[in-house]
């Protein structure tokens, strides 16, 4: 079954100020989205669908639930009964959850939610981190589902694996997903959060093998991907992808229409004003769609890009070093590194 996902950011602002986060925080676009419009531009690009596409909406931000949720309400009320449509959302979960909210999350989002774990670029205070937890335990008990987003910064990567990995089993989650760092928003201003490529990709590395122990009880959906594509052949899909303008529509809370929703308040290409085949053939979405597509020599040559297939091109590169997992793919596939010195001498 195709699936093709849409995010929906309720409000291009937050509540916290991460250092790492590509919208810029409490200073980003405080607009509230228009509930009715966005659900209605969305049934005209579902109507440009392949039959039998289901469509996934994935709420925000920006913080999704800062927004009153009878905004939240209001939309989801335009897809109830319609088993081809699904909704989550992903939230920081940094403050007060009221019955009206837990009810939408357990019946409109299907008891379904993501939330983001960064403590050393996240919370200002530990009353913020108290809160988190608190939340997340309420959530849990009340039967719904969590799902866990990580992004792969500096201090990460300084720790040990078999610590993250004792960490990851404390938490009531369903599952992780490890998400490197792209430059925009307030990353711009924090490049201190930014790992050495090198060293990130060994980290991940050091993690799967410890992983692949089975001693831990927690799935780290990253990881589990990658080892899926590598038994099965399958390059340009989720986790290490460069389709997201092709494939991925963002909708920002202001109206103005993207691909990717980590850029899509930078770089947006239209509005719901137009139709959906107006936004699918614009200038600006096509040269996005240009810039997934060109490849660098170096890029091109790598002993790994038939396993990673270029990346995602909003990644930095350090030098001629990219952020690709270039050291894990090679473990994966069982293919030597040509760059080890000691093959080298060998040779």
């Amino acid at each position: 079954m195709t699936v093709k996902t849409i995010y929906v950011k309720t409000t291009g602002s937050c509540n916290l100020n991460c250092s790492h986060c590509f919208t810029s925080g409490r200073n980003g676009d405080d607009t509230r989205f228009d509930p009715d419009a966005t659900a209605q531009w969305i049934e005209g690009l579902r109507a440009t669908f392949e039959p039998g596409t289901h469509t996934h909406l994935e709420l925000h931000g920006g913080e999704p639930f800062l927004v009153p949720v009878e905004l939240l309400e209001r939309f989801a009320a335009h897809f109830a009964g319609d088993d081809s449509v699904s909704m989550s959302a992903n939230s920081n979960l940094t403050f007060t959850i009221k019955p009206q909210l837990l009810s939408f999350i357990q019946n409109q989002l299907g008891g379904s939610i993501g939330t983001s774990w960064d403590p050393w670029i996240r919370w200002e205070t530990d009353r913020q981190k108290l809160l988190w937890h608190h939340n997340v335990s309420l959530l849990s008990q009340a039967g719904v589902k969590l799902g866990l987003k990580v992004s792969v910064s500096r201090q990460l990567v300084e720790q040990s694996p078999v610590w993250f990995l004792t960490q990851m089993s404390c938490l009531p989650v369903r599952d992780v997903s490890l998400e490197r760092l792209t430059v925009g928003g307030n990353a711009l201003r924090n490049e201190h959060v930014f790992p050495d490529n090198e060293a990130q990709d060994n980290w991940y590395l050091e993690l799967l093998k410890h992983y692949q122990t089975g001693q831990y009880p927690v799935r780290i959906k990253t990881l589990d991907i990658l080892i899926e594509k590598i038994r099965y052949n399958m390059v340009a899909v989720d986790t290490n992808c460069r389709n997201c303008e092709q494939n991925l529509t963002t909708i920002n809370s202001n109206g103005t229409l993207g691909g990717c929703p980590n850029a899509a308040s930078e770089h947006n290409h239209g509005n719901i004003q137009q139709s959906p085949q107006e936004y699918l053939a614009s200038t600006g979405r096509i040269e996005e769609i240009v810039r997934e597509l060109d490849f660098s020599e170096t890029c091109i040559r790598c002993d790994v890009f038939d396993l990673c297939g270029g990346d995602c091109h909003r990644l930095s590169w350090q030098g001629y070093r990219c952020a690709g997992l270039k050291n894990t793919l090679r473990y994966l596939s069982g293919r030597p590194n040509p760059y080890d010195p000691n093959l080298i001498f060998k040779a």
